[in-house]
Parts: C-alpha cells; structure tokens; sequence
C-alpha cells in the first residue's frame, strides 16, 4: 500500500499522547533505581548531551533540572565532550551523564559517553529503545517503546523524552507533586492537538513567509531550537532561534511582513517578552504566540494559541510541542515535500571513522 506523503509524521504527532504516558510508565518502573543513582550523584554536576534534536532537548533539560533541583547542570553537544573534553570539564570532573538518544545508537553519544566512562562517570540513558550500545555503555537506560518512530524527524519520541527528563527530575528533587502533575498531561493532548491542526495548515502554507523565528526564554529556548530544526528538516524553510530578549540585539533588522515569529511564552519573564513583542510589531513581523493562560494577551497577532492547561508552568512545557511540529509538517506538506522523509536526514548517525557510514 502507497501511504500519502507525511502520513507517518502527522499519526506519531497526532497520537503523542501514547509516548507521553509511556515516558512516565517508563520512569515509574525504574524509579527505585532512578532514585538510588540519583542520590548517590546528589552532590555532583548533570551533564546532558545528545546530537540533533537530542542536543536541543539536553538544552531544555539541563536548565530545567537546575532550577528545580537546585543541582548544577549543563548541557553540550555528543561531539564536544568526546574531542573538546578539557573545554568542557576541568581535570578530575566526574558529572553524572545524561544522555539522550532516540535510538541509542548514535555514535557520537555512545563515544562521548564511553570517553567519561573513562574518567569514572556513570550515565543514565533516556531512549526509545534499551537493547541498544548506548544502554550497553550507561548505568540504566529509561526506555519509552511507545516513543519510537516511522518518519525520520524526531516528533514523538523527542515528546516522550521530555517528559522523561522532567520526571526525572522531580525524583531528583523529590518533587512529588510535579510528578502528579505530569501524569495529568496525557489527557490535554487531545483537544489541544485538534486545536492546534486548523492554526498551523493555515499558517504554515502561507508562501508569503519567508523566514521564520522562534522564540523562548530559559529552558523554553531548547523548545525553540527543536521547532527550529523542524521547521528546516521537514520543509526546508530559513528558520532559526532566539531567547526572547537576544532578538533586540541585531536580528530585529531582518524583521519584515515576511518574518513569521512564533514566540513560545513563558509566564515567568511574561512582561519582558510583551515588550519585545510591541517592537516586533512596529517593524511589521507577523507574530503567532502559543503559551498558556493567555485570556488577557494585549494586541493583535496573526495567531494565538491558549495552552489552556491547569497546571504550573512547570509542568506545561511539553504542550507547545504539538503546535510547533505541526506548522513543520504543514508547511511541508503545502511546499510538496515528505516531512517523514526530509532531505538529507536519517534516522540515526552512525560513523566509520570521522565519516558517516552510508
């Protein structure tokens, strides 16, 4: 049977709410072991890489873990931390590594994590799968079958592995009531996905748009680099990210009636990001907002999306994912491409030497 281009896409976004539940299932099962490593690295450093959309979730989970937990974290490419080692760790470091791969296979991962096993750190893997090399080489691996994938661009399983990473670090901070919270996201997904839809075919095939920004502040900005990435593989469109505030420094200049910006709106810098929003305005830009309790948002805007989500905002980070990935996949779609097939992407990276394997 010939399925229609994107089809596997739209299904693994549409039906996330499966990977979102299977990420907390999948934290629950090993949440003894989880809490036993975690508290024998409770006075060390978290280093969380990954290559891809992996590294642009280890942007958002290292930030994020910090502030709860209060531990130090970092984030850093696969591929720094095994040839840029003494740039990023001083001599005798020993952080706990987190490393996330959607398919444990990744080279790059699995070399950075051997190269700090070396210097006697442990790692936790968060993935799709657990009989993989990557797991081989960490400590214990949380795996989220319902995560894994058909199209090459990383949707549901980059969702999962979100989820993932922030109960994780309610364990680590003992958070018991965020994990409660996160256990009510499944039952969102629905309606806010059917929301979303009509906003992002609209938008997304708009050929008006030219270039496209996301925005985000704190850990919100490794969303924005995700949608960022998506946006480019899946519809080859000019896309790139910013924190909110960074904009006002130069890149305003591109701004123009053919500059779509998607601001991803936190609630704790909420005042400064309007503010960057009325100079967004001025210069023309076309501005789609997604965040959650929006009621009292101020100005016009080409769209806006209302998480409308009962929760803290702590919780609520995986729900801008759905609006992002499907502007992606719409825009895709209007432009006659495959976004299960982007151009030049595979599903994982696998070296031979310092060139890709074919």
């Amino acid at each position: 049977m010939t399925l229609e281009p994107g089809h596997h896409s739209f299904r693994e976004i549409t039906t996330q709410a499966a990977s979102w539940q299977g990420a907390l299932d999948a934290v629950g099962r090993q949440r003894s072991a989880l809490e036993a490593l975690l508290d024998a690295h409770r006075d060390r450093e978290h280093l969380y890489i990954g290559c891809g959309s992996t590294h642009y979730l280890a942007l958002f989970a290292a930030p994020y873990t910090q502030a709860l937990t209060g531990r130090p974290c970092r984030a850093a490419p696969s591929s720094e931390v095994t040839w840029q080692t003494g740039t990023l760790l001083a001599p005798g470091a020993r952080p706990l590594v987190v490393a996330l791969s959607r398919s444990g296979e990744t080279s790059e991962t699995i070399m950075a994590v051997n190269r700090l096993r070396e210097r006697g750190c442990e790692a936790l893997t968060i993935s799709c799968y657990d009989d993989t090399d990557l797991s081989r080489a960490s400590s214990l691996t949380v795996a989220i079958p319902e995560g894994r994938e058909e199209s090459f661009a990383q949707t549901r399983s980059f969702a999962g592995m979100l989820i993932a990473s922030q109960a994780v670090a309610a364990l680590a901070a003992g958070d018991t009531g965020l994990l409660a919270d996160l256990a009510r996201l499944p039952g969102l997904a629905e309606r806010l996905i059917a929301r979303a839809a009509p906003l992002d075919e609209r938008i997304g095939q708009d050929e008006a748009i030219k270039r496209i920004t996301y925005l985000g502040s704190g850990p919100l900005y490794g969303l924005a680099s995700e949608a960022t990435v998506k946006m480019k593989e899946m519809s080859l469109s000019l896309a790139e990210p910013y924190h909110f505030m960074e904009f006002r420094h130069g890149p305003m200049s591109l701004v123009d009636r053919e500059h779509l910006v998607v601001a991803l709106l936190s609630e704790g810098m909420r005042e400064y990001e309007l503010g960057v929003f009325d100079d967004l305005r001025q210069r023309g830009a076309r501005l789609v907002v997604v965040g959650n309790r929006l009621g009292d948002l101020p100005g016009e805007f080409e769209a806006v999306l209302d998480l409308e989500a009962d929760l803290p905002e702590r919780a609520c980070p995986v729900l801008y994912l759905p609006f992002v990935q499907l502007l992606a996949y719409y825009r895709a779609i209007g432009r006659g491409l495959d976004p299960d097939r982007p151009r030049n992407v595979v599903m994982a990276i696998r070296l031979d030497g310092a060139h890709q394997q074919s």
